[in-house]
């Protein structure tokens, strides 16, 4: 089915099933937001009928867990922000020098 077709059909069905509640004005308001309701959920029936939309999915996969080849470490030293590339894991703390520049 379509979405044009299932927005058709899910308008008629909600409205009648809406239709069904209430009395009065209560019964009209409930009549329109069941055919609305209906709409919206028939046209998202289109594709395959089973209400799967044609979308592609990458599924996450379990991979074998390696040392990284560096660690990006962020740091502020008197009020300046550093960036350095460590091929060691740097731990809590480094040591810098009086200009903020890693030890090694």
């Amino acid at each position: 089915m379509n979405t044009a077709g299932g927005a058709i059909v899910g308008a008629l069905l909600g409205g009648v099933l809406g239709h069904q509640v209430g009395g009065g004005t209560g019964r009209d308001i409930a009549t329109v937001g069941g055919a609305l309701a209906g709409a919206a959920i028939g046209s998202n029936m289109g594709g395959d009928g089973r209400g799967n939309y044609g979308q592609d999915v990458r599924r996450c996969e379990e991979v074998a867990s390696t040392m990284p080849a560096y660690w990006d470490v962020t740091y502020q030293h008197r009020g300046i922000n550093h960036r350095v590339q460590l091929a060691t894991e740097p731990g809590e703390f480094i040591q810098v020098n009086e200009d903020g520049l890693p030890r090694m």
